[in-house]
């Protein structure tokens, strides 16, 4: 979220292409030197100039971070510019064991969705009807729908367990945008449903609920279904 990425799901690994990998990079992987990262996450190569391979140990994904625009890379492997991210022989800290026990346990359809989020981060609607920014801008900068810059941008929260989780976070996107990408044609899950519940909007799928508390739009557009 601080930077500008497009995600790009594929089976069993996800691929964030950024004009700045070099920054995004130390986001993700865990390091000697600490700080913010993905719990697991061990680099597996580097590739050409701008391509970083993670292996995510718990779950056997990849997770790949590149510059390049197309989403693929080479095969010249290079030195990482980074030495002290952990390599995939580093096993689990009992930093990591820890955060990832913490993690409450999820239903396949709550993973479905919650997956959805993550993956969209940077969907817009080529009609020009609702954004998400990465989460830090309205792209579309509709009239009467900009930030007055009272809300700190960097508010989030998720939490829950099984198939009910809430998400709450201030400043953009808007929450009916936020549905909306995990509900179009094309673009959205195949099945979630958006419900304008009053003071929040809940994203269903199966048996689990999503429930997106935050920024409003002030001019509502019909949400389609209700609770």
């Amino acid at each position: 979220m601080a930077y500008d990425i497009t995600a790009s799901p594929r089976y069993n690994r996800l691929v964030l292409i950024t004009d700045v990998p070099h920054n995004v990079a130390p986001y993700l992987l865990p390091s000697r030197d600490g700080g913010s990262s993905l719990p697991g996450l061990r680099l597996e190569e580097f590739r050409g100039r701008r391509t970083y391979l993670a292996r995510h140990l718990p779950t056997g994904a990849q997770l790949v971070v590149t510059g390049n625009p197309s989403g693929t890379w080479g095969s010249s492997r290079r030195p990482s510019p980074r030495w002290d991210f952990y390599s995939v022989d580093k096993p689990l800290t009992t930093s990591e064991q820890t955060q990832l026990n913490e993690v409450a346990g999820m239903g396949a359809d709550a993973e479905r969705l919650l997956a959805g989020l993550a993956t969209r981060i940077a969907t817009r609607d080529p009609k020009g009807k609702w954004a998400i920014g990465n989460w830090f801008s309205d792209p579309l900068r509709r009239s009467g729908w900009l930030n007055d810059g009272s809300e700190e941008r960097y508010g989030k929260q998720l939490w829950g367990s099984a198939d009910r989780w809430t998400f709450r976070w201030n400043g953009f996107p808007y929450v009916e945008d936020v549905a909306t990408s995990l509900t179009a044609q094309q673009v959205g899950i195949p099945g979630a449903t958006m419900h304008d519940v009053g003071d929040r909007v809940d994203v269903r799928l199966g048996d689990a609920t999503l429930s997106l508390h935050g920024r409003r739009g002030p001019l509502q557009p019909t949400l389609g279904q209700s609770a």
